[in-house]
C-alpha cells in the first residue's frame, strides 16, 4: 500500500483508550482485510466518531496510511449499521463479540482473505435479526476456518484416507491431527473428540455452503452439541488459548442455569 488517503467499508473489530484522548481500533476492512488506525481525539469527540467505533458496527472508513507504520490515522468514520437489536443485552452482544475477537485471532494485519468482510457483515446481521445463535456460531466458524485455510479434514480418515463407509462406528476426531479418525487408527492418538459421520458431513457440507443458504439445513441437538465441542477444541489447538468471549459465554450460560 502507497502512502496516500483510503476509503473502505469495515467492520470495528475492537478498540481501547490510548492517552488522555484518542483510541486505537482494530478493523476489517473489506478492501484491504484486517488493519489497525488511530483514532485522534476520539475520546472526547461529539461529532465525528461518536457511535461509529462500536465493536460490531459497519462503518465506511476514511484512514491515511503515511507508509512507515502498519498504524493509520483513522480521519472519519460513517456509520453504516450499527446493529442496534444485538446491543439490547449482554447475551445477545457477547454472541456477536464472538464473532469479531474469533475474526481478529484467525486473520493476520494487512492480508486480505477474500470473503471474511462479507461473512462476518453477513452472520452480524443473521444474529441481528434473531437467528438461533448457537447455530450461526458453527455455521460462521466452519466457514471462517475454511476462508482462513484451516479448514479440519472431515470427508475420510485423516491417517489413512479411507473413506467411512455405510454403518461405520468409532469415528473420532483429532485436533492435533487436523481431523477425522478412524477406529483402526485411533489407538496411540491423544485427545480425540467423539464424532458421528453425520455431524462431520454436515459440517463440511456447511463449509461449502453460501452464508444465505445455510438457514436450508436444519440441524439436531447432536449436530449442535458434537460441533460445538468439535470446532472449541479445534479452534483452541489452531489459534493456542482460549477466546475472552468463549470463557464469558460460558460463564453467562451457567449463570442462567
Amino acid at each position: 500500500m502507497r502512502r496516500g488517503l483510503y476509503k473502505t467499508r469495515a467492520v470495528v473489530l475492537n478498540s481501547f483508550d490510548y492517552g488522555e484522548s484518542d483510541r486505537i481500533v482494530a478493523f476489517y476492512t473489506e478492501d484491504f482485510g484486517k488493519i489497525k488506525g488511530m483514532a485522534k481525539g476520539a475520546r472526547r469527540s461529539r461529532k465525528r466518531f461518536v457511535g461509529k467505533l462500536e465493536p460490531g458496527s459497519i462503518i465506511t472508513l476514511i484512514f491515511f496510511y503515511n507508509g512507515k507504520t502498519e498504524l493509520f490515522r483513522v480521519e472519519d468514520a460513517a456509520l453504516i449499521e450499527g446493529f442496534r437489536n444485538l446491543r439490547a443485552d449482554i447475551e445477545s452482544l457477547a454472541e456477536a463479540y464472538y464473532l469479531l475477537e474469533l475474526t481478529d485471532e484467525m486473520t493476520r494485519p494487512g492480508q486480505l482473505v477474500h470473503g471474511v468482510y462479507g461473512l462476518l457483515t453477513g452472520f452480524l446481521g443473521m444474529l441481528d435479526g434473531g437467528a438461533e445463535a448457537a447455530l450461526v456460531q458453527r455455521f460462521f466458524e466452519i466457514k471462517l476456518l475454511c476462508l482462513a485455510g484451516y479448514l479440519p479434514h472431515l470427508v475420510d480418515c485423516v491417517v489413512c484416507r479411507k473413506p467411512f463407509g455405510p454403518g461405520v462406528r468409532g469415528v473420532s476426531f483429532s485436533s492435533e491431527k487436523g481431523g477425522t479418525v478412524c477406529g483402526g487408527c485411533s489407538p496411540g492418538v491423544d485427545g480425540l473428540v467423539p464424532l458421528t459421520i453425520g455431524t462431520a458431513r454436515l459440517l463440511e457440507t456447511a463449509s461449502r455452503f453460501d452464508p444465505e443458504k445455510l438457514g436450508r439445513l436444519r440441524p439436531g441437538a447432536v449436530f449442535q452439541k458434537e460441533a460445538e465441542t468439535v470446532l472449541h477444541d479445534f479452534i483452541r489447538y489452531q489459534i493456542g488459548k482460549e477466546l475472552n468471549t468463549k470463557r464469558f459465554m460460558s460463564k453467562l450460560k451457567k449463570a442462567s442455569v
